[in-house]
């Protein structure tokens, strides 16, 4: 009789190994112990080949198989709706073997929220136009760190919840100000990335709740670390830097901070005119009949402005330029610090001459400053207060002048305008003081 055995190995189905057993005479016991040895081998790997075809892992493929499986594989990574907006934070940065100090499961489910991942910013980013600035190139090391892990989850869930402190939000809260507490005995840990990352992320939190004191508290001690690299010679990031940078500067709009950082404070945000595209760094032409009315530095300020605009509208693959984001965001830092808080001064200045009859000539530069000036400003009393000029003067002095949208932005145009920066403020303003 014959008997087929098939290989354990991962050769194909098709290479069987076939062993012919003689059978002189059925009575004979050596023959029918060979028979049944191999009847039962046989068996055993029948069934070890139903259990590797069971698991994707180890089934036994052939040369056909593969590309339908790996079709399947693809179609099943990309199917997962955060796959790509976990790509920032891969790479060790979940935990899979739940060590880390928080819930791993909860962290992709944050992840998941559209509001929780815009989070993090200006500290780091998730999302991919922002890759410059995301979790490893700020930290260069995965979610380790407890005080991090507990700051990061504080901003998702604070961020969830609309801006408001919850149960989990307050538990987020004192385990990361326990662990920072705990950071800042030893030196090392101290100056570390991470120390630096949870206390900024800790200080956007406060900045938003208007906690302007425990604010001056977060980033005076970031001041005192940012000391102890620059005597001690610590290497920071040039992400953390970048982070340092902006979440003082959001702080400073946020909640009224005393700014301990500007656009000069790190080479890695240095930022001067391209010398090679003059034409860009100049006044529109509004403006240009008009500058007598502004100050030199404002002029200059402006300058940059419409230079932005117009790299800005330049049809760029920023995603995939890393160097041309940083470069963008290192000419928008030099303007937004020069105007840390232009939008209130220019509120006062324009509240405090509103019935000044130089204005009665220069219709167009006032809708310009009360639009761009109210539209970018932080809900509240700044904000407030721009509408309520806005109303005031379609009601006198504009009058039916700007009644449309289309002619408003005829106007605007003659500044600095742009479609895909300035519209949908710009419009929100303009549909809420029209009402």
């Amino acid at each position: 009789m014959a008997a087929a055995s098939y290989s354990s190995s991962s050769e194909p189905v098709a290479a069987a190994r076939f062993q012919f057993i003689s059978v002189r005479d059925s009575k004979d016991r050596i023959t029918r112990r060979l028979a049944r040895s191999h009847a039962v081998k046989q068996a055993l790997e029948n069934k070890r080949k139903l259990q590797q075809e069971s698991r994707d892992n180890f089934r036994v493929t052939t040369s056909k198989d593969r590309p339908r499986n790996l079709m399947t594989k693809k179609r099943t990574c990309t199917s997962s709706p955060t796959a790509s907006l976990l790509s920032p934070l891969s790479a060790g940065t979940l935990d899979p073997f739940q060590t880390l100090a928080v819930d791993s499961s909860r962290l992709q489910t944050l992840l998941g929220n559209y509001k929780a991942r815009q989070a993090p910013e200006p500290v780091f980013s998730v999302e991919e136009e922002l890759a410059f600035q995301n979790f490893r190139s700020v930290f260069r090391t995965g979610l380790v760190d407890p005080a991090l892990q507990n700051a990061v989850m504080l901003s998702f869930a604070f961020a969830v919840t609309g801006g408001s402190i919850d149960r989990e939000c307050l538990g987020y809260q004192g385990q990361a100000i326990s662990y920072i507490r705990e950071k800042m005995s030893s030196l090392d840990e101290a100056t570390s990335e991470s120390t630096f990352g949870a206390i900024l992320l800790l200080a956007g939190v406060e900045a938003r709740l208007g906690m302007t004191s425990q604010v001056q508290l977060h980033m005076g001690a970031v001041r005192q670390l940012l000391d102890i690299c620059r005597t001690k010679g610590v290497y920071l990031t040039g992400g953390i830097k970048r982070a340092i940078f902006w979440q003082d500067l959001n702080s400073s709009i946020l909640a009224g901070c005393t700014r301990i950082v500007d656009h000069t404070t790190f080479a890695e945000l240095q930022w001067t005119r391209d010398p090679f595209s003059p034409h860009f760094f100049r006044l529109p032409p509004g403006f240009q009949t008009q500058a007598h009315l502004l100050s030199k530095e404002f002029v200059e300020v402006l300058e940059d402005v419409h230079a932005l605009k117009c790299i800005r509208d330049i049809p760029h693959t920023t995603k995939s330029d890393v160097s041309l984001m940083a470069h963008i965001n290192n000419h928008t830092a030099s303007i937004q610090s020069r105007l840390s808080h232009v939008s209130s001064k220019l509120l006062r200045e324009l509240q405090r001459a509103s019935n000044d009859p130089v204005w009665d000539d220069h219709h167009d530069l006032l809708l310009w400053l009360l639009y761009i000036g109210g539209a970018f400003a932080p809900i509240g009393v700044v904000r407030s207060g721009y509408v309520a000029l806005l109303r005031a003067n379609n009601a006198t002095r504009f009058k039916d002048l700007y009644s449309s949208w289309s002619e408003l932005v005829e106007i605007l145009k003659q500044f600095i305008w742009s479609e895909d920066a300035f519209k949908s403020q710009v419009k929100a303003l303009w549909e809420e003081t029209s009402s």
